[in-house]
């Protein structure tokens, strides 16, 4: 039975390298078209691996600081070009090859800008200011999710509705954000159902020009909910009134979900472009 097993997964395996292979020996798309957006063109990407829709992807009025970004899984501060990246959007839809894992599709990105885009371009290290999420010494205060949830009673949905919180879908996992402007800055409210840290470093992005990076070492997923003041670049200061409905990010951070900002310089991979064409070989 072992041996059978083994067999047909190795049989699988060679079966998909020739599907996506296309004859070539390089990972690739089984239809891919990008094309230049129309004025109509709605920007968003749907599908690919791990989504619903695993055979397809989609991603509309994307520049082509978007596409390196989803082939290298990069942050735009990791992406350095001396030419603009941003000057023509396109879209692009794509049909993935059945059992295509997240690395086998973004090779297949990389090599479809290589040869549409005549992209060129190298990895290396560069160090950036950035705020590491550590435990907090009085210890975590989210309560990690306890699995499926059921569907929400009359009396929890009116409890949801009177809410300052946004209101996330009751059948499915999510992280929900809203934003309120006032003097200076804003409040920013932040639900979240079977969520990682790593997650919410990600949606938090950065603060004050700092990344974001989780090293707390927590694994599990967790129900919170997070409310914070972000001040505006352009403005001296938050209002005094705002900051005490609302602490700022590192001591709402501490007080809400004993999470601790540390500052560091930390090195991160850049995707340093050479050379591109602005529009793509033909389809």
């Amino acid at each position: 039975m072992w041996r059978l097993s083994t067999a047909c997964a190795l049989i699988a395996q060679v079966w998909l390298g020739y599907s996506q292979t296309g004859g070539g020996g390089r990972l690739a798309f089984e239809v891919a078209s990008i094309r230049p957006s129309g004025p109509h063109s709605p920007r968003g990407w749907v599908g690919g691996p791990g989504s619903s829709d695993p055979g397809r992807y989609v991603f509309n009025r994307a520049n082509l600081a978007d596409l390196i970004g989803v082939a290298y899984d990069v942050q735009f501060f990791q992406i350095s070009s001396k030419k603009p990246l941003d000057r023509y959007v396109f879209d692009l839809a794509a049909n993935v090859p059945h059992g295509a894992t997240k690395s086998q599709f973004r090779e297949m990105m990389r090599n479809l800008l290589n040869e549409r885009f005549q992209l060129r371009s190298h990895i290396e290290s560069r160090g950036f200011p950035a705020y590491v999420l550590v435990v907090a010494r009085a210890g975590l205060k989210m309560k990690e999710s306890t699995g499926d949830v059921a569907p929400p009673s009359t009396e929890s949905r009116k409890s949801r509705q009177d809410s300052e919180f946004p209101d996330l879908p009751p059948d499915r996992p999510g992280i929900v954000v809203n934003h309120s402007a006032s003097g200076g800055g804003e409040i920013i409210r932040v639900s979240a159902r079977r969520q990682s840290v790593a997650a919410l470093a990600r949606m938090l992005g950065s603060e004050n020009g700092r990344r974001l990076v989780d090293a707390t070492g927590l694994k599990g997923t967790y129900d919170f909910t997070l409310k914070f003041t972000r001040e505006y670049s352009t403005a001296p200061s938050a209002d005094e009134a705002l900051v005490l409905e609302a602490p700022l990010l590192p001591r709402a951070l501490q007080q809400q979900l004993g999470l601790q900002l540390v500052a560091k310089t930390l090195p991160f991979d850049v995707v340093v472009v050479e050379s591109f064409n602005n529009i793509p070989t033909e389809n």
